[in-house]
């Protein structure tokens, strides 16, 4: 199948470009002082996303973030999973949504839906299953982002979107950016970056973003790759993203419980260290591990679906 990509407009002069490699956000242009200004990191070239090893926009899963040691369990029956970031298992795997061509199956001048197949046993899930993106692109500058699955088999089902944002304009470095993150509480991790299964207190920590804080470089207290926990309601902002310049804002909602904040520490190659922050909501990394933490397997008698909104305010 052609790797080939979609654009969605509205009327104020947002142009998003989507590919259907990955379902990958590769480009989010909008009117900044009448000048464009794209706000997503991306590569120039359609076949560098081949090669691409950052999960650059693209929907990951079909669990996102990390499952510790590869393993977990449904049903009392123990899964493997492909440990790709060994010993653990990272973003569904060498074989995940990222890396899959999603084939085009409705478009509109502002909407796109894709739509993706994957074997029973890929990369160690079980179940044939169907995974659907839709993006939406609204006249107020809103990216909604709906992301459904279906399972002939109980399964592990958790994806979400990985773009890269600079509101700054891509090319820029994001330090300068400033940040506020409405959670009072993260999921505490290990050397691996595997949840212990503490829910702890921003208070008094370097996780405390609940004030607006300006993104900075020393001693890496703005460093992060984090989960932070939230109340599932759409109708509640997870955080809002300001420019350096003050000029664009992006404020993230989503019915997921938690929100991966990474600001792009590992970012190489093409990319500078922190030219670009994530803000994926998700469920905490490795819940089908921990019962404590807000989660359920998908079965065949349930829909999966998750919505996020990425808001542009000017």
């Amino acid at each position: 199948m052609k790797i080939t990509s979609f654009v969605l407009k509205n009327e104020i002069g947002d142009r998003v470009e989507i590919l259907n490699f990955g379902a990958r956000i590769m480009k989010w242009s909008t009117l900044i002082d009448q000048e464009n200004r794209n706000i997503i990191l991306g590569y120039e070239h359609l076949d560098d996303y081949f090669e691409d090893s950052f999960y650059m926009g693209a929907v990951v899963g079909p669990y996102a973030n990390r499952i510790g040691n590869a393993e977990t369990s449904i049903l009392d029956t123990r899964i493997n999973l492909d440990p790709n970031q060994a010993p653990h298992h990272l973003h569904g795997g060498h074989q995940n949504l990222s890396n899959q061509i999603w084939t085009g199956v409705e478009k509109s001048s502002n909407s796109i839906t894709l739509k993706c197949k994957l074997e029973d046993g890929l990369s160690g899930y079980p179940g044939n299953r169907v995974f659907s993106v839709n993006y939406h692109l609204s006249d107020e500058s809103c990216l909604t982002i709906k992301i459904q699955a279906q399972t002939d088999k109980t399964s592990i089902i958790g994806p979400t979107s990985h773009p890269y944002f600079n509101l700054a304009g891509f090319g820029n470095q994001h330090l300068g950016h400033k940040l506020q993150i409405f959670s009072e509480q993260y999921t505490k991790l290990d050397s691996m970056a595997i949840p212990t299964g503490e829910v702890v207190s921003v208070l008094e920590t370097k996780l405390d973003y609940r004030q607006t804080r300006q993104l900075e470089a020393p001693e890496d207290k703005d460093r992060l790759d984090h989960n932070f926990i939230h109340s599932s309601s759409l109708s509640e902002q997870q955080a809002i993203l300001t420019s350096p310049d003050d000029k664009l804002s992006l404020a993230v909602s989503s019915n997921y419980p938690g929100l991966q904040v990474y600001t792009g520490n590992y970012l190489s190659d093409s990319f500078e260290p922190q030219s670009g922050i994530c803000l994926e909501p998700q469920f905490y990394p490795d819940s089908p591990s921990h019962t404590a933490f807000p989660y359920q397997h998908t079965n065949p008698e349930t829909l999966f679906e998750k919505v996020i909104k990425y808001q542009l305010l000017k």
